[in-house]
């Protein structure tokens, strides 16, 4: 909204997935380098990385870790 770009210019769907389910270390440089790697401009690279890297701090680590929080909500 901040930028008046629909969520599927800032980064490629696609582009998306595979840096969420393969992630970087969760640092804004390792997420760029991820996101030049995959094709992302320079503009999306500076809207997206530090963005994504902070979610990536906060996201569990492994797939059972999730599925626990999951289970223990109810």
């Amino acid at each position: 909204d901040e930028h008046g770009l629909p969520v599927e210019n800032l980064l490629s769907p696609e582009l998306l997935r595979r840096v969420t389910w393969s992630p970087p270390e969760s640092t804004p440089e390792a997420v760029a380098q991820a996101l030049r790697a995959g094709g992302a401009r320079p503009w999306q690279v500076n809207l997206t990385a530090g963005v994504l890297a902070a979610a990536l701090a906060q996201a569990p680590t492994s797939p059972e870790a999730g599925g626990a929080d999951v289970a223990g909500a109810g």
